[in-house]
């Protein structure tokens, strides 16, 4: 029977033994993305009195340092790396847990076009919401989801919303007919103004006072690719006028602004216009009256036309749209000379409630395809509506800055790259040229990490003392950030492992040594 020092040497060559299982695990894992190392923290068994030897050593818990591994950068789009605090969030496919967790950022996409990391578990995230959200401000939902990155753009969308954020030069000046003459004999020169100009404008085929389409230019033009419900191009073409400044003598609502008038047409790839203003039934009309109009000379001419109206500020005050009940033609008198700025005068426009729309229908029977709400191009059709929010627009001095005009429709698209930003956004780039923010990662993370069961593969599950999960996005709440292109690599010290190793390796040798002399003196004790 072995006296206390051979029972005191066992327990030290136990807890060695142990200590060298954790420095080898830690060593065959210093390449394992995600790993982090652990080390065995042993502690005295001790009872009876003060002055008794003891009773050997013991393993007293085995901690995992989950401080922050190599992160190295691997141009692979999918390749991911927390910097900081948190886990990935994956959905259990043996649905043995609600979620399990990682740092190891290694994703890939399955068959089915889910982001899953490399034993298909499916990387949760915050879906984009697209009723919330629009082309320039991204929501996203607030319940966990797996990140699906082939579902959206399998299906075109017509353009049914538009956003203008341009700056109109305000020390523009509208070029007012530099010879004196009468108006409708130089229209080239002519300021759109109040008058004829204006009417050629708005009514090119039927005026009542001069025929004739406007022929100046445009103060600044831009145009939009827009798309109908089967993902056909088509052209959106806006032309601004500046018209004048109206004094507060004039204005209505006693206040000074300055008069700009914005014109929508849309044409072809060719140029060729294709689309009619139009009634609610999506028969063209005539932009004077309001009235439906026969298929004589061309109707489509005019577009659309609203009047846009900025403070002496340079600020939005809103849009105007023609009262067609009205009649244009009593804007301006026929034959009156344009060399003085008798344009200076409220238009016979009325203000528009909530966002402009612009009604269109397209003409394209070829192709069957219907307009952004629905309408047919067969029999009667639904006009072709688009919401048109013009809140961003501003006229400060300076230069024409074009700076966003968005639009919500797009073609059928592939799944062609992705981009992933330090707050965990994933935007999808589509072969349709789309970017979109389809979702955002989310993040985890406990209260007692070293209490989370191991499962194996770099990947936790939440356990009782661990606490419950604590759910967050990169960059908030203490959650890390994300690297995009890169991977956090184990985070063994291999050099100070290998010390380690030398250390236990010693115990073991001495604990070994003592049990050798105790066989000494046992074979001693054994010849008397």
């Amino acid at each position: 029977m072995g006296v206390s020092y051979d029972l005191n040497a066992l327990s030290g060559i136990n807890a060695a033994s142990t200590g060298l299982g954790v420095i080898s695990n830690n060593l065959a894992n210093a390449q394992s993305v995600g790993f982090k190392g652990s080390r065995a923290e042993f502690a005295d068994m001790f009872s009876g009195s003060q002055n008794s030897a003891g009773n050997g050593a013991r393993v007293e818990t085995i901690t995992q340092d989950f401080g922050q591994g190599t992160i190295n950068g691997t141009g692979r789009e999918l390749d991911m790396a927390i910097d900081g605090e948190g886990f990935f969030v994956l959905d259990d496919k043996t649905d043995r847990y609600d979620n399990v967790y990682t740092r190891n950022g290694s994703f890939k996409l399955d068959k089915e076009g889910f982001l899953t990391d490399q034993e298909g578990n499916q990387v949760q995230g915050y879906l984009l919401n697209q009723a919330l959200s629009t082309e320039t401000s991204p929501v996203f939902d607030t319940t966990l989801s797996s990140i699906d990155l082939d579902e959206l753009n399998k299906i075109p969308k017509a353009t049914d919303e538009m956003n203008f954020d341009i700056n109109l030069d305000g020390q523009a000046i509208h070029n007012v007919d530099p010879t004196g003459t009468v108006a409708g004999t130089d229209v080239t020169d002519d300021s759109v103004g109040a008058g004829d100009n204006l009417n050629r404008l708005l009514d090119p085929e039927n005026n009542g006072t001069s025929v004739g389409q406007y022929e100046g230019f445009p103060d600044f033009s831009t145009k939009k690719t827009i798309h109908d419900s089967l993902g056909g191009e088509h052209t959106l073409n806006a032309n601004f006028y500046k018209r004048d400044v109206v004094p507060d003598t004039v204005a209505a609502s006693g206040e000074k602004y300055t008069s700009w008038i914005v014109q929508y047409t849309i044409t072809d790839k060719e140029g060729n216009i294709t689309g009619h203003l139009s009634d609610t039934a999506g028969n063209p009309v005539d932009p004077t009256t309001g009235l439906p109009i026969a298929a004589a000379g061309d109707p489509t001419a005019a577009g659309q036309l609203y009047e846009l109206r900025f403070d002496t500020n340079g600020n939005y005050i809103g849009t105007y749209e023609p009262d067609l009940t009205a009649g244009i033609t009593t804007l301006g008198v026929a034959d009156a000379e344009d060399t003085v700025p008798t344009a200076a005068q409220e238009l016979n426009f009325t203000a528009v409630a909530g966002s402009p729309t612009l009604n269109f229908i397209i003409d394209n029977p070829l192709t069957g395809a219907t307009d952004p709400l629905g309408g047919e191009l067969t029999g009667t059709p639904d006009n072709f509506q688009i919401e048109v929010d013009f809140e961003e627009m501003t006229q400060f001095a300076g230069s024409y800055n074009l700076r966003g005009v968005t639009q919500n429709g797009y073609a059928i698209g592939d799944l062609v790259g992705l981009n992933t930003g330090l707050d965990g956004v994933i935007e999808a780039r589509y072969s349709n040229g789309r970017s979109v923010p389809v979702a955002q990662l989310a993040i985890a993370n406990f209260s007692d990490k070293n209490a989370m069961q191991k499962l194996g593969g770099q990947t936790y599950a939440e356990s009782f003392a661990s606490g419950a999960v604590q759910l967050g996005t990169p960059q908030s709440s203490g959650m890390g950030a994300i690297n995009a292109g890169s991977l956090e690599y184990s985070n063994v010290d291999v050099a100070a492992e290998l010390v380690n190793m030398i250390q236990t390796q010693r115990t073991y040798q001495a604990s070994a040594q003592v049990i050798s002399t105790s066989q000494t003196l046992t074979q001693t004790i054994l010849q008397l």
